[in-house]
């Protein structure tokens, strides 16, 4: 049987390419779920890079223009965050706020 990876030792997030802790590690659906991702189209992002993907783009967003590794990199809103985060500890884990722009800021909670 496999052992599970050391919480604390580090791997590569995809998108910012910073070691950071496994506990850090989560896996981003290259195409969503909700638009017939499977298991095999996941990459590991760190917690920040993750919730910044997920805080400026809809997945239908995500789906039909930033498919891959490389034009998630490449995407200019992305890109002040890419070089903020890079500096940052890769111990630390980050507070996200969704744009402005995100298709669903302004949707209206029911209760």
């Amino acid at each position: 049987m496999p052992r599970r990876p050391d919480p604390q030792a580090p791997q590569p997030c995809s998108l910012c390419q910073r070691l950071v802790p496994a506990r850090l590690i989560t896996l981003h659906h290259l195409k969503p779920k909700q638009r017939g991702g499977k298991a095999e189209h996941r990459t590991p992002l760190c917690k920040p890079c993750h919730k910044q993907l997920h805080a400026t783009y809809s997945n239908k967003e995500l789906d039909q223009r930033l498919d891959t590794l490389d034009l998630l990199r490449q995407a200019e809103e992305l890109q002040p965050f890419l070089r903020w985060i890079q500096k940052q500890n890769p111990n630390r884990n980050f507070q996200t706020t969704m744009s402005h722009k995100h298709p669903h800021k302004h949707r209206q909670r029911r209760w």
